[in-house]
């Protein structure tokens, strides 16, 4: 059996006077990414978030765009975990994941959570890190390549040169949902819903799911 283990950094945020926990673009962005990692693993069984307002909207944001209802709150995400408590975490989600017969853990963490499960320390917000193994004892020790997904902004940077097609599709969706984000008063859980509608107005397939999860 196929499996995936992919670790986010939270999406950018403002430390003063924001209406959301992470940016408008970012709220975007969290939710391009959830379809754009799927298209490269398989459904997200379960999200493990860090504590802080940025992660756990970023793993919201990302679970809804997915349709990923379990999203699991743990403090050793949080970003001044000690390394010890990281890897119990990380042994612990591991068989959690045997035992659940899981295909596919994502957590949405920080910087040096992520540099200390061995990712790059220079970690731009909103990127994610993906591994394929075909059992869950081949990703403790790494024995596994890793697929670099990055945010939407980095990509769209490589488009406009490489496909200009595909960069006026992934810009217009990109900036409709932020302009959304960007102007709406309401929640962010009503904005979510406008999302949905704003991707089929866009005739953009969702990546919503209807089996039980």
């Amino acid at each position: 059996m196929t499996i995936f283990f992919s670790v986010s950094r939270h999406e950018p945020y403002d430390r003063y006077g924001a209406k959301y926990p992470i940016t408008p673009s970012g709220i975007a962005d969290a939710w391009i990414s959830g379809s754009e990692l799927e298209k490269y693993s398989c459904p997200v069984d379960v999200i493990y978030a860090s504590p802080l307002a940025r992660a756990k909207a970023t793993a919201a944001v990302r679970g809804k765009s997915i349709n990923c209802r379990q999203i699991i709150i743990n403090n050793a995400l949080y970003e001044n975990a000690l390394p010890e408590e990281i890897f119990e975490f990380y042994r612990q989600i591991i068989a959690d994941a045997q035992n659940k017969k899981y295909r596919h853990i994502h957590l949405v963490t920080h910087q040096p959570v992520i540099a200390a499960m061995g990712e790059p320390y220079s970690t731009s917000p909103g990127t994610i890190y993906i591994q394929k193994a075909e059992s869950w004892e081949d990703i403790m020790p790494r024995k596994t390549e890793v697929l670099k997904l990055a945010p939407t902004e980095e990509r769209l940077y490589a488009l406009q040169f490489e496909n200009p097609r595909e960069y006026d599709k992934l810009a217009a969706r990109y900036n409709k949902l932020a302009d959304l984000a960007k102007n709406h008063e309401g929640s962010l859980e009503d904005l979510l819903t406008m999302f949905v509608q704003a991707e089929s107005a866009l005739q953009v397939p969702t990546a919503f799911r209807t089996a039980s999860r």
